[in-house]
């Protein structure tokens, strides 16, 4: 793996929180390679075997290069983490499974990009090698494909273009104002 991306991988990565590993990490590797018919890139494999499966720091986020509707208005996107061989709810294979009909074959889902969202990784077609965001509030039961918005154009760029970076405006949760209505209305 690339010095730089393991050093911002290492930077990013919220270590406090550990994920329980499957085993035979190599073998699931080369059944989603069979499943789609590619060959996934090495900077990804080598990364699913050494970091899959782990939850990004809070305020680690990236600029993607074209801003879904979710974007916040300072232009940065956050994970909450990334899928891999893992015991629990980012289990890669689990959300192939979940996702295959939705997103078909041209996307592999990587990360969990909150509020139902993936980020997903390009592997055919005109999408081969991007890094998109899938955003399924307007997936009317189509493919996805015209709710894909390119992040990054590889995995690494991906990764590398996280940095931490702090809100420039938190929510104070004192400023908000909830007014509920009673049902009887």
């Amino acid at each position: 793996m690339i010095k730089e991306m393991k050093q911002t991988l290492n930077e990013i990565i919220d270590f406090e929180i550990d994920m329980p590993t499957e085993h035979n990490a190599k073998e699931s590797i080369t059944h989603i390679e069979q499943q789609y018919g590619v060959s996934l890139p090495r900077d990804y494999r080598d990364f699913l075997l050494e970091f899959g499966g782990c939850f990004i720091k809070e305020n680690a986020m990236y600029q993607p290069i074209e801003m879904p509707p979710v974007t916040p208005k300072d232009g940065f996107d956050s994970i909450s983490g990334f899928y891999g061989f893992v015991s629990n709810s980012f289990n890669l294979m689990s959300v192939i499974q979940t996702y295959k009909d939705m997103l078909g074959g041209s996307v592999l889902p990587i990360a969990d990009a909150d509020g139902g969202d993936l980020i997903c990784m390009g592997l055919k077609g005109e999408y081969e090698g991007g890094i998109y965001y899938w955003y399924h509030e307007g997936d009317t039961g189509g493919n996805g494909q015209e709710y894909y918005y390119l992040v990054a154009n590889s995995f690494e760029e991906f990764i590398r273009n996280f940095s931490l970076h702090e809100r420039e405006q938190p929510v104070n949760l004192d400023d908000i104002d909830l007014f509920l209505l009673d049902e009887d209305c």
